[in-house]
């Protein structure tokens, strides 16, 4: 029950020998589920006949169902991106997409001794996680803007889709960290 009411949170533990590569931006995402039914004074209480029969009223990342597209994470063009992506659940699983984008590396379980090559989609499972990397790019019609998804089409139009906004270019032979 706690759970479904957005108790919890993430832990990153970076390896002690690194990741292999260095990355210009990382953002840590939570997937999770609410269980939600009109409670008195116009506050959701929590429906735990829902959550049994795992019927969402809301799947979302970071908490909030859609707020990646009005505000969409911000990197620039040639960036290393590195998504820190964990399935807070409680029930389902996440197919955690990037749309238009293969992931250059994926460590399951955040296992740097598990990493997988050239992947385009993921599953984690409630209560597990994953670290992605991806390279993002302007499309040849200058398009910057890449939706990230788990794609479980009924969990994405609950609220779990948000937007990679590409900027400028990064000048030649820079890198920041």
């Amino acid at each position: 029950m706690h759970i479904m009411q957005g108790m919890y949170l993430p832990i990153i533990v970076d390896p002690a020998k690194g990741w292999g590569t260095d990355a210009d931006k990382e953002f840590v995402i939570v997937q999770s589920e609410f269980y939600a039914k009109p409670g008195s004074d116009s506050v959701m209480a929590p429906d735990y006949a829902a959550a049994l029969a795992r019927q969402a009223s809301y799947v979302v990342f970071n908490g909030r169902a859609n707020q990646y597209q009005a505000n969409p994470l911000a990197v620039e063009e040639g960036d290393r991106v590195r998504l820190f992506v964990v399935n807070a659940g409680p029930s389902l699983s996440s197919a955690f997409h990037v749309v238009g984008a293969v992931f250059d590396r994926v460590y399951p379980d955040g296992n740097p001794n598990h990493v997988l090559n050239s992947v385009q989609t993921w599953s984690i499972p409630a209560g597990g996680g994953a670290v992605f990397e991806a390279v993002f790019e302007k499309g040849e019609s200058g398009e910057g803007v890449y939706a990230f998804v788990t794609h479980a089409f009924a969990d994405a139009s609950k609220g779990a889709v948000g937007l990679i906004q590409v900027g400028q270019p990064k000048p030649a032979g820079k890198m920041s960290h």
